[in-house]
């Protein structure tokens, strides 16, 4: 004797038995599909860490005092690092660092975070460089997430650094 299974389409699966176990299966399928997008959007957000980063200075030329503006947007669902530097040929210094925190229960919050920063550039920070042409830089950097180390996103903006006493 020769047993094979019948293969039911999945409406009648779903139609299947009584009532109550009907309207149990439908619930959990529903449950299952919610969970599944909340899943594929918390993905994406681990994917994606640093929506925006933006850098901001009130003049290309940097004199104490001189204030510069640093704004990041972040998906919320870890820690995200953002440093200010500047760069003149292979001379480089922070100027300031932040630190984003994520959300309270991360994957089932699909809020963003968002932080900022402004500081001055001082007379001891402008100091330690020639005065010149360089590059004030400012990376926000993710965390490993899934198997993935997402890329650092990077602002660049070329300014000039002010003899002393100009």
């Amino acid at each position: 004797m020769v047993m094979t299974s019948a293969k039911r389409p999945f409406s009648s699966w779903m139609s299947g038995g009584s009532r109550l176990t009907r309207v149990v299966k439908r619930v959990a399928l529903i449950v299952a599909l919610l969970y599944a997008s909340v899943g594929a959007w918390a993905a994406y957000r681990a994917w994606v860490q640093v929506r925006t980063l933006e850098l901001k200075i009130v003049s290309a030329t940097l004199r104490p005092g001189a204030p510069s503006l640093v704004h990041v947007v972040t998906s919320g669902l870890t820690y995200v690092d953002v440093r200010l530097e500047l760069v003149q040929g292979s001379h480089a210094v922070t100027l300031a660092d932040l630190r984003i925190a994520p959300t309270r229960n991360g994957f089932y919050n699909p809020r963003t975070r968002q932080g900022s920063m402004m500081p001055s550039f001082t007379t001891e920070f402008l100091a330690q460089f020639q005065p010149g042409p360089a590059i004030l830089r400012a990376t926000a950097s993710g965390v490993p997430k899934w198997l993935h180390t997402p890329a650092p996103v990077v602002q660049e903006m070329p300014v000039i650094v002010a003899a002393p006493g100009q």
